[in-house]
């Protein structure tokens, strides 16, 4: 049975819980490694290994996989490629808004993304959603240390004056559930968007995530009967 307490802040993760992009971000992701002769790395790969985390976290982690050492203007290639690739493949996840919207009516809100914040207001902007939180309540990459860690999740929750007791955090990938845990808040799953939904869930579960859902509409509905 769920654990009953008072939810007085709701953090959404971005990119694969309110946006549908992590299929956009991993293809340019590998469209810049294979760019630089990194063919290992596919796009199965990439949607394997590289959810959730930051681009320059993913750069360290092949430097010291190859030994390649990339160019100051790397992230510039990949951004590039995902402002190219955006108007076809960036979308709103299904019912995220309504959800917004439901925790909204009576509850603080905010987003945490390991992104670069550029990225982050773009992906919001493009979907929708940005409406939704006010530009000091959307929470970036190089704000604080990247999830894993917890420190981006501390710094939302003291910004908006909560304690993770109060706090429920969704996110979509191993490692933000991991820094969610970490945070000492509630971490609900998602799974919706990734390419292996029951693989992820078990993923999740083991990270630490509390509750693990696939539809939007059901964590609205379990939301509203807490």
């Amino acid at each position: 049975m769920m654990q009953k307490f008072p939810i007085k802040l709701v953090i959404f993760d971005c990119d694969g819980t309110l946006v549908d992009s992590e299929l956009l971000n991993n293809m340019a992701m590998v469209e810049v490694l294979q760019g630089f002769g990194l063919e290992k790395y596919t796009l199965d790969h990439a949607l394997e290994y590289f959810t959730g985390l930051r681009f320059s976290q993913i750069l360290e982690g092949i430097t010291k996989e190859t030994g390649f050492i990339f160019p100051p203007d790397a992230a510039q290639g990949y951004l590039k490629a995902v402002r190219r690739l955006a108007p076809t493949h960036m979308k709103p996840v299904a019912g995220a808004e309504d959800l917004v919207r439901h925790v909204l009516g009576g509850t603080k809100a905010c987003v945490v993304s390991n992104g670069e914040r550029n990225n982050v207001l773009t992906s919001l902007e493009m979907t929708g959603l940005r409406r939704y939180f006010k530009d000091e309540h959307i929470f970036s990459g190089l704000m604080a240390a990247a999830k894993p860690a917890p420190d981006l999740f501390l710094l939302a929750m003291g910004r908006l004056n909560e304690t993770p007791e109060n706090t429920m955090i969704i996110e979509d990938s191993v490692v933000g559930v991991t820094g969610g845990v970490a945070s000492g808040a509630t971490v609900w799953g998602f799974t919706g968007t990734h390419h292996a939904p029951e693989k992820q869930a078990e993923a999740l579960k083991a990270a630490g995530a509390r509750w693990v859902f696939a539809d939007m509409a059901v964590a609205m509905n379990r939301l509203a009967a807490r």
